[in-house]
């Protein structure tokens, strides 16, 4: 099952977005010269419109919605109809923002990726923290936990397994905050946002591009891989 128009508006993540600016910085931190770029699961194009004038950006998403959309917002980039007949070693950057959940077979498609990078090439990806603050508090009311497209919530642990199985040195793993509120049912919800939106809103503002908020203050992980 892939995302129509109607799972993108339901989720809030057809337009363009503050944390898609973040993570813009993020990946121009980790490639300062630029060079090719894939985001995998590029949704609507947001984030590729975002770096198509530092990289050679491709992007690939499985929903044709996506896609189309995508080709739209992101006139400078190419929209992959498919992925898999790409040159091995082709990529300096792989972008996954929210998109490994959503396989059914994350190892099988990491692997494929991996071999994709250029020597010190990097693989950024981002994925829902099953040990999250958000989860233990909130259980079935947790943000992944309410997608039905998701398929694998994967421990920290296993994702970082995933991506040394696949030839990858993980370089570090960061929390992206606490967003999800409410958490509290009898608290307020602007007052839970002004308390638990302190961390994420140092980390995306703050001048230093590289994510600092240690995995526990996150509701997902972003975790930073490169092929040696």
């Amino acid at each position: 099952m892939t995302a129509d128009q109607d799972y993108y508006r339901e989720h809030g993540i057809e337009d363009d977005r503050l944390a898609l600016w973040y993570y813009a910085r993020v990946v121009r931190h980790l490639r300062p010269t630029g060079g090719r770029l894939l985001d995998f699961g590029c949704g609507t194009g947001h984030l590729l419109r975002r770096l198509s004038a530092r990289f050679d950006a491709c992007g690939y998403d499985a929903s044709a919605y996506a896609r189309s959309q995508a080709r739209l917002n992101a006139p400078d980039a190419t929209i992959l109809e498919e992925w898999g007949s790409q040159r091995t070693r082709s990529f300096d950057i792989i972008v996954a923002l929210h998109t490994l959940e959503h396989l059914r077979r994350p190892p099988a498609v990491m692997t494929q990726l991996a071999p994709l990078l250029t020597p010190g090439g990097v693989f950024l990806f981002v994925v829902p923290n099953t040990n999250s603050l958000g989860r233990r508090l909130k259980r079935d009311r947790w943000f992944a936990h309410r997608d039905a497209h998701l398929h694998s919530l994967l421990s920290r642990g296993e994702w970082v397994g995933l991506a040394r199985e696949a030839g990858l040195d993980v370089q570090w793993v960061c929390g992206d905050g606490w967003w999800d509120v409410p958490y509290l049912r009898l608290v307020p919800a602007s007052l839970q946002r002004a308390v638990f939106g302190v961390p994420a809103a140092v980390q995306l503002f703050w001048p230093r591009a590289r994510p600092f908020l240690p995995p526990a203050f996150g509701e997902c992980l972003i975790v930073s891989a490169i092929r040696s």
